[in-house]
């Protein structure tokens, strides 16, 4: 059952793939309000929990349980439409919803383009863009849905720092109360995000402990490497 705190509570869960267990019984919640990354090896299972959780995939043993209202999901790859420019791939899923398209939308809208410098790349199509750029526009699309909960699957790793710092900053100031999971490979990253972190050191998604993102030091390292 979910606590009335809780945006996300998983029980149990547990994928697997042929012979192969890329998540076992795992168990963990997400409150309202908190920002977590879930830090663990390379191909042990996170890309596959985030497809779990944002519904892609049906084939698994357990549950989970997700309060949120309007969820988003951030994927690594961009995922645009190669027909559409920037902007259509952007209010994509606002014209879907048949969101009304305001004002305050649209400041929004523009907010996000300086803070991304994409202003002048509204009428390009994806091959025309960097690998940065489309992850700009991805991250774009999924916060201008005014998401409660997002889910975001190593969505810097083509942003170069400078703009990465000014995205997280953008998105700290602009949604104080968003609910947060955050899966990344980089360290700078996550104290800059988030709070707390589930950390795994094996190769699956199975036994974790938790970190204050605040105090990584070395003992965070140490208990990465043992």
């Amino acid at each position: 059952m979910i606590m009335s705190d809780d945006f996300l509570t998983v029980r149990k869960l547990t994928k697997r793939f042929a012979v192969q267990t890329v998540i076992e019984d795992l168990s963990f919640s997400i409150p309202k309000g908190s920002r977590v990354t879930i830090f663990a090896p390379s191909g042990s299972g996170k890309t596959t929990l985030i497809n779990i959780l944002s519904r892609l995939d049906y084939n698994f043993e357990g549950t989970f349980s997700l309060a949120a209202e309007n969820p988003a999901t951030i994927f690594q790859q961009p995922r645009l439409f190669p027909y559409m420019t920037v902007e259509e791939n952007i209010f994509l899923p606002i014209r879907i919803r048949e969101t009304q398209i305001t004002r305050d939308l649209l400041d929004k809208f523009e907010r996000w383009l300086e803070v991304c410098d994409l202003s002048t790349n509204l009428h390009c199509y994806p091959y025309q863009l960097s690998g940065g750029m489309k992850q700009k526009v991805a991250l774009i699309r999924g916060f201008l849905t005014e998401p409660d909960f997002v889910m975001m699957d190593e969505p810097f790793n083509s942003i170069d720092f400078r703009s990465k710092r000014a995205i997280i900053n953008h998105i700290l100031n602009a949604y104080p109360k968003i609910t947060v999971l955050f899966v990344t490979h980089t360290l700078d990253e996550i104290p800059l995000l988030t709070q707390s972190v589930l950390l795994f050191k094996a190769n699956q998604l199975a036994e974790f402990s938790t970190l204050d993102a605040s105090h990584l030091n070395l003992n965070f390292m140490e208990a990465i490497y043992g």
